[in-house]
């Protein structure tokens, strides 16, 4: 004889199994996520560490030149980028970095830039 199932049982069964259903795949795009987080931090650090770089170009630049520059705090995004926008000098080696400036145009400028700062 077949044995009957109540309607509660059922639906709690139902109940459960959602349950179970959406925890899974909770936790999966929870470790998906964390895996992209993880990811994603390596990648900024690399660019982190790429733009360290770029700036020691610059700064190197400017101990050749002779040039007086004194970079705003690493941590503030703003102010770097303010004073890359700003600075004269960064000015010209961003165009001669951009190509818009040959070698000797762009030494020439810095030339002029030198000759203004030290009247």
């Amino acid at each position: 004889m077949t044995k009957v199932i109540s309607y509660s049982k059922l639906a709690r069964q139902q109940h459960l199994n959602y349950l179970k259903h959406q925890g899974r795949g909770y936790r999966q795009r929870e470790e998906y996520l964390a895996g992209v987080r993880k990811l994603m931090f390596q990648m900024e650090a690399q660019m982190r560490q790429a733009e360290m770089q770029q700036m020691e170009v610059f700064r190197e630049m400017a101990e050749h030149f002779k040039i007086p520059l004194s970079f705003p705090d690493l941590g503030d995004r703003v102010g770097l980028q303010r004073f890359f926008t700003t600075n004269p000098f960064l000015i010209i080696l961003q165009e001669f970095f951009a190509e818009s400036l040959t070698p000797e145009e762009c030494y020439q400028r810095i030339l002029a830039l030198q000759t203004e700062s030290g009247e």
